[in-house]
């Protein structure tokens, strides 16, 4: 229920600001109230749910300073486990590359299809791939920590930054593939800040 709940969040289906009523989410997802009010906690943990008191929850927004901050966070992250995961390829740990290319086959194939409703979910599980095979046990957690609340901002504008953002991914991969540390971080680097002007309208 709580990974339904993240879900329809993320993809729009429950939008910023909207009321969630116990009762409303306990017909939806066909549970008792225990594990919705579960769920609503940790979601605010997360920062996916506002509960106010005497007012009950409501779906989080989330503003442009918010946004700024998740985007630099992740650009350090991204840049860092992109340039270390290329530097274990060069020195023949390249097992990561075969996983790479099957995300980003899969990512083209779902947008030539027309399809976006994977695309946030593949997208986290590239960018978390670089982190995993970076030969650091922090950068995973770290981007973890903020990769669902990127997942929602990467949801709101795929149908429009979806071609371009995964021709970037090609590219970070190639970086990767060829065992460049200083082009595959500069380009993850890159791929951070465009997607950031996107979010802000700017590019």
């Amino acid at each position: 229920m709580l990974a339904a709940l993240r879900a329809d969040i993320v993809t729009g289906v429950l939008a910023q600001g909207e009321r969630l009523t116990e009762a409303r989410l306990c017909e939806r997802y066909r549970v008792s109230r225990v594990p919705v009010r579960e769920a609503l906690r940790t979601l605010a943990v997360q920062g996916f749910v506002e509960v106010r008191p005497n007012q009950g929850a409501t779906v989080a927004t989330i503003d442009d300073a918010d946004a700024e901050d998740l985007f630099a966070v992740r650009g350090t992250i991204e840049e860092i486990a992109a340039a270390r995961c290329a530097a274990r390829v060069a020195g023949g740990e390249d097992a990561v590359v075969d996983l790479l290319g099957l995300l980003v086959a899969e990512g083209e194939a779902e947008l030539a299809s027309g399809r976006t409703e994977r695309l946030p979910e593949l997208n986290t599980r590239f960018h978390l791939a670089i982190a995993e095979h970076s030969g650091s046990a922090s950068l995973p957690s770290l981007l973890r920590h903020v990769s669902d609340r990127i997942e929602w901002i990467y949801a709101m504008g795929v149908s429009v930054a979806g071609p371009r953002s995964w021709a970037e991914h090609r590219a970070i991969l190639a970086a990767v593939a060829a065992g460049d540390p200083a082009s595959a971080g500069a380009l993850a680097r890159a791929h951070v800040e465009r997607a950031e002007r996107h979010h802000r309208g700017v590019g």
